[in-house]
């Protein structure tokens, strides 16, 4: 899945709303961002920027579920820690804030799991 930046428009004082689309359903996803004087000058290697964030979640695979913690949200992925250590498939569905999204597992260490949305 690749996200295509699409516009950034000014929505309060020092925000801006960084709107995406997904390049494979045409779905947009849109986040709220600090504004800064130079968005060059941010030590980051991702495309997307991540987000801190620490909200509950819920990761299925199959007909079993698991509690965790989503942490580093952005577009196109996110940072899991499990509360164990559950084998897991590649493919998986996040269910957090209302969401249900799809995606796979890209990295694993301990109780943390990378995850890119499909």
């Amino acid at each position: 899945m690749t996200m295509m930046l699409d516009r950034i428009v000014p929505c309060a004082a020092d925000y801006d709303l960084w709107s995406y689309i997904c390049s494979e359903c045409s779905g947009v996803f849109s986040m709220v961002e600090p504004r800064t004087a130079d968005r060059s000058s941010v030590d980051e290697r991702r495309v997307v920027l991540r987000h801190a964030v620490t909200t509950p979640a819920t990761i299925s695979a199959g007909r079993r579920a698991f509690a965790c913690t989503v942490h580093d949200l952005s577009a196109t992925g996110a940072s899991l820690t499990l509360t164990g250590r559950p084998r897991l498939p590649k493919h998986l569905t996040l269910m957090a804030a209302g969401s249900t999204l799809p995606c796979h597992a890209v990295w694993r260490r301990g109780k943390q799991l990378g995850i890119a949305f499909d």
